[in-house]
């Protein structure tokens, strides 16, 4: 299932910031085709390291790189489905990696099927939210990198209504921890050809479903509906 994952990425088509051959995101399926069907420690180490050091992550720098999204579906499906504990266990260890390091400069942000410029963290941790029970699985370290997954929230408006003096309500489902406000936020717009723009989300109520109300500050337009909100600071996350 991995291998067949890993083929189906145009890994030629993802970025190389640094624009070194050992960064190369080639490099990256190269060592996760290695990790899938690695049979001894050695192997499995092996493998962990060349994504630990070059175009996946790089642990030295604490840098995350742009194939890390493409990477963090097919670690997921090691997590699971992985043919041995210690190939479970050093997938684990690139999620929290990916997802604890910094992008370079100019390359945090990645397009996805549900929107375009997704800041890189938000967008990953919406791949390892997806796989909750997978890494629940995997007891206190699953459940720690569930915990920052959480952080990267990220909103879906459904309805909104305009108020007299330029404030909005909206409706909305939340992905991820509530958070306290007033909170600075990237508003998507499901219209590729429109930027994505600072806001304020003033007031922030939400249930345990996700169902969440939320209060917005002025904002240059109406959002429309299916509209994304994510943290700003993410979209200022880089080295």
């Amino acid at each position: 299932m991995s291998l067949d994952a890993i083929d189906a990425v145009n890994w030629s088509a993802i970025p190389n910031p640094t624009r070194n051959q050992w960064d190369d995101p080639e490099g990256v399926a190269h060592a996760l085709r290695l990790l899938t069907v690695s049979t001894t420690a050695n192997e499995t180490g092996d493998a962990a390291a060349g994504l630990a050091g070059r175009g996946f992550v790089c642990g030295h720098a604490a840098m995350v790189f742009p194939a890390a999204y493409a990477a963090t579906p097919i670690l997921l499906d090691l997590v699971e489905h992985g043919r041995r504990p210690r190939i479970k266990e050093a997938a684990l260890g690139l999620l929290a990696d990916a997802l604890g390091y910094f992008p370079i400069a100019g390359y945090n942000r990645v397009d996805t099927s549900y929107g375009t410029d997704v800041p890189l963290c938000c967008a990953i941790a919406r791949h390892i939210r997806g796989r909750r029970s997978a890494l629940l699985a995997h007891g206190k370290y699953g459940r720690q990198i569930l915990a920052e997954a959480e952080l990267h929230w990220w909103m879906t408006i459904e309805e909104t209504e305009l108020h007299s003096g330029g404030t909005l309500t909206a409706l909305a489902t939340l992905e991820g921890t509530p958070f306290g406000a007033p909170v600075e936020a990237e508003l998507h717009s499901p219209l590729p050809e429109r930027p994505a723009t600072a806001v304020w989300i003033d007031a922030l109520t939400a249930d345990a479903s996700g169902a969440a109300c939320i209060r917005l500050g002025q904002t240059p337009s109406e959002p429309l509906p299916s509209s994304t909100l994510c943290p700003a600071e993410c979209g200022r996350r880089e080295h």
